[in-house]
């Protein structure tokens, strides 16, 4: 194929996958060179992969669902500043995710929360 044919196949890929486990095994296929894949060169998919990956990332926080229930939440909170839950978020998605966690309940987190430390 073409090195144009290459470039509109990364033109067309925009849309970037719903999961974290979608993100990881399209990652995968683009670096492998895996079926639609195969027609651009390395450059090609490494451009690719770092498309998809913001893509997913912008789409994860902006849909990123913040719990109602506050316990609920400073546990999410802890565990995704941790990096135990969603370890693949780029630090920039990670932290745009625990702002929106700070817009909602107050900003530092759970362990300055006021509902959550009695005050």
């Amino acid at each position: 194929m073409s090195k144009t044919s290459g470039s509109h196949a990364v033109k067309e890929f925009t849309k970037a996958p719903l999961t974290e486990e979608g993100l990881t095994e399209t990652v995968q296929r683009i670096t492998a060179g895996v079926d639609e894949f195969s027609v651009l060169n390395h450059p090609a998919r490494a451009v690719l992969v770092a498309k998809v990956t913001e893509q997913w990332q912008q789409d994860f926080v902006s849909s990123f669902h913040i719990p109602d229930d506050l316990a609920k939440a400073g546990e999410a909170y802890a565990a995704i500043e941790q990096g135990d839950k969603y370890p693949s978020l780029s630090d920039a998605s990670r932290e745009a995710v625990l702002k929106r966690f700070d817009d909602r309940y107050g900003d530092g987190g759970p362990r300055l929360w006021p509902a959550l430390n009695g005050k």
